[in-house]
């Protein structure tokens, strides 16, 4: 193989403005099919990128014998059977995050993508990022912050509510996501490592959401979270997610230890810290050799072609979902969670149902 021809399941935002653009930048892909569920977006993401065949059901891109890889750029209600149907048929997946709605549908992803030996990852969120390698040296670097202690994570916003649809708090659609907190659980997990347990309290400060219908249904995916939780590397964590927050500071990462601090803002990348001896924090340059960029898409097109790992992989993702899984227990239940959970939710505040 000597190029890779991809088919694109999805062409919203993102798929237009980083999937398509730098898999055009690349030498060794055709651009092959795409499907969208409005398909005016698939047409015009055709005549932008050049793709050569515009599908009318999502099946027919993993079915397609001109098609070796698949890029499944959906909301996560659409990412378990659309996985499963391209391994499958023997093509290579790339997913979006969120992993999937639920622990239970993401470890049978990765179950498939362990079964099929073909080459799978997730698309990383932007954010903590291009700073990720110096984190990861600095906390490395015993000397710099010493025994991590205590970890604060901040994801407040201010989202005013409207009429509109939104799949992002349709809990059939998006399932256990909610607001960042995927995000940055994934991007700690990183750094740190995973919880041990935690405890959580989930709110919905809606009444009733708007359905794809039209119609009003109650409003059960949560818009506020606190959760305290025990890591495995020792420290105490504090995670705290909302989008009624009117003027919140910008969302963040904080990480002290017994030598340092590490302070992460992650809309912008600027990464801040101190050590024994500093006189405060101060701003830490990213050098041009450790910037890490989202250059998944080329990754996964080298590690098909060429062999190799693409981060984050499955693995990874069925580890930030357990930590949302354990989320929606706690809160579900009123008691603190271990990790990793069994598969218990479907939802927030419904458990799947009983076999």
């Amino acid at each position: 193989m000597d190029k890779v021809r991809i088919g694109l399941i999805g062409a919203g935002g993102v798929a237009r403005a980083r999937h398509l653009p730098r898999l055009a930048a690349i030498d060794e892909v055709e651009l092959a099919a795409v499907w969208s569920r409005d398909g005016s977006k698939a047409a015009q993401a055709a005549v932008d990128f050049g793709i050569g065949q515009i599908m009318s059901e999502w099946q027919y891109v993993v079915e397609s014998r001109l098609v070796d890889a698949v890029i499944v750029a959906t909301p996560p209600v659409n990412h378990l059977p659309a996985t499963l149907a391209a391994l499958s048929a023997g093509k290579h997946v790339l997913c979006q995050a969120r992993m999937a709605r639920n622990l239970l549908e993401a470890r049978q992803m990765l179950a498939a993508a362990r079964e099929s030996g073909l080459v799978t990852a997730l698309y990383p969120p932007m954010p903590g990022l291009r700073g990720d390698r110096v984190v990861r040296r600095l906390l490395g670097d015993g000397d710099y912050v010493g025994e991590i202690r205590e970890v604060r994570v901040a994801g407040l916003a201010h989202q005013p509510p409207g009429d509109d649809y939104v799949w992002q708090i349709d809990p059939e659609v998006a399932g256990l996501n909610t607001m960042t907190m995927g995000m940055w659980a994934e991007v700690l997990n990183r750094w740190v490592g995973p919880a041990r347990s935690l405890s959580a309290t989930a709110t919905s400060h809606l009444e009733s959401r708007t359905t794809a219908d039209g119609g009003d249904a109650p409003a059960t995916v949560p818009d506020s979270i606190a959760i305290t939780a025990e890591l495995e590397c020792g420290a105490t964590a504090s995670y705290h997610f909302s989008t009624h927050a009117a003027f919140a500071p910008p969302q963040a990462i904080e990480i002290y230890g017994t030598r340092g601090k590490i302070h992460y803002t992650l809309f912008g990348d600027v990464v801040r810290g101190a050590t024994a001896g500093d006189d405060g924090l101060k701003e830490i340059e990213v050098p041009d050799d450790e910037v890490r960029l989202q250059t998944t898409d080329a990754e996964f097109v080298n590690a098909i072609l060429h062999g190799g790992a693409v981060e984050p992989d499955f693995e990874e993702g069925v580890r930030y979902m357990e930590f949302t899984e354990a989320v929606a227990i706690s809160a579900y239940t009123g008691e603190a969670a271990t990790l990793p959970p069994e598969p218990t939710m479907e939802t927030w505040a419904q458990p799947l149902p009983r076999v």
